[in-house]
């Protein structure tokens, strides 16, 4: 009980990281670009491609390992059951 709320809690967590990572790296290439004197539009668009890259690596990555441990939790509940039936039919 306590794990899958733990579970759906680190999945809400994730989606929030993804969200705010795009626009801090907007953000940064904005700054970095008025520091560097490039287009401040320029740094942006850099930025917003870095962060969506950077937020698919990083919330990806935890997406999918929620992902395998529902599909983990999943295949344990089958097996549980198929031991019930099979001893049911003994």
């Amino acid at each position: 009980m306590i794990n899958s709320m733990l579970a759906s809690i680190l999945s809400t967590i994730n989606a929030l990281l993804a969200l705010a990572i795009i626009p801090a790296s907007a953000g940064t290439g904005y700054s970095l670009a008025a520091e560097k004197g490039y287009s401040s539009g320029l740094g942006i668009a850099g930025g917003l491609v870095a962060g969506l890259l950077i937020a698919m690596l990083i919330c990806g990555l935890l997406a999918l390992l929620i992902d395998i441990r529902a599909g983990i939790k999943e295949v344990a509940h089958l097996l549980k059951q198929q031991q019930v039936d099979m001893h049911d039919h003994s």
